[in-house]
């Protein structure tokens, strides 16, 4: 790196310095920092899932949750996630801010009865309030039943493509598809099906698009509901049409897994 300022060798000002460390900012540094966390739960005899390397769990009683250097710890009880805290903060300095709020964009919250939710509430008031010089729509549905989309509604001329330039269709579609993958599964669709015309939109797919927007509005409310429950019943739903593209004659499928009616992954 760059001799950083005030500490520059008036006798080799353009050297560089050789880094022993990792610091924060460069490209390397973030490996560098989960490979010394994750061998630190190691040491304490976490176990990591298989399949999800973010994810320890500690001896069937706490749930830890790695995003860089955020936290989130879930237990039987108290106690149970006070004795994991006291084992990390023997290796690491530690901010503890209580219960989680918010993470990623995704915010939870604890009803009176124990219940938790999720929701991106706030993320979507902030969308809205960006796109809101659009004018979108109020809508009861994420798309119309029997709407048909294709790249023949794609501009063909450069007058209209440059047109399209003033709608920012690529962000606005990145916000949702964000929504759609965390915690509106109802959505998902709609924003795969938009998601084919991003390279070259047209104005009828910037229309769906703001409808979509506006059907996030109307249904912001809506919440998954990740109570307790008793048996973890676990129910696998997938579905596709038969050549329903217009342009190539793919096919669409999904599925949707849920988890004692709750879901728990979709597409």
């Amino acid at each position: 790196m760059c001799q950083p300022q005030g500490f520059v060798n008036e006798n080799k000002p353009d050297h560089v310095c050789l880094l022993k460390k990792a610091i924060y900012g460069l490209k390397q540094s973030g490996r560098e920092w989960f490979q010394e966390m994750n061998t630190t739960v190691d040491r304490l005899k976490f176990r990591k899932l298989k399949w999800v390397s973010c994810v320890y769990f500690y001896q069937n009683d706490v749930v830890l949750l790695l995003y860089v250097d955020d936290i989130i710890l879930i237990g039987r009880s108290n106690d149970y996630i006070n004795k994991v805290i006291e084992l990390i903060k023997c290796h690491f300095d530690l901010r503890i801010l209580g219960k989680t709020l918010k993470l990623l964009g995704v915010e939870f919250q604890e009803g009176v009865d124990g219940n938790l939710f999720i929701h991106q509430n706030d993320y979507i008031n902030k969308i809205c309030e960006l796109y809101k010089e659009f004018n979108f729509p109020v809508s009861s549905l994420p798309i119309a039943k029997g709407t048909v989309l294709s790249k023949l509604q794609c501009p063909s001329t450069s007058v209209e493509i440059t047109e399209m330039k003033n709608y920012p269709y690529r962000s606005l579609l990145g916000s949702l598809s964000y929504i759609a993958s965390r915690t509106r599964p109802d959505i998902s669709y709609t924003g795969n099906i938009l998601s084919q015309f991003q390279e070259n939109p047209g104005i009828v797919h910037w229309n769906i698009l703001l409808k979509l927007l506006g059907y996030l509005s109307t249904t912001r409310g809506l919440q998954l509901n990740l109570s307790r429950v008793s048996d973890l019943n676990v129910e696998c739903y997938s579905d596709a049409d038969f050549t329903a593209n217009r342009d190539d004659r793919v096919s669409i499928g999904g599925f949707i897994i849920l988890l004692d009616e709750v879901p728990i992954s979709w597409r």
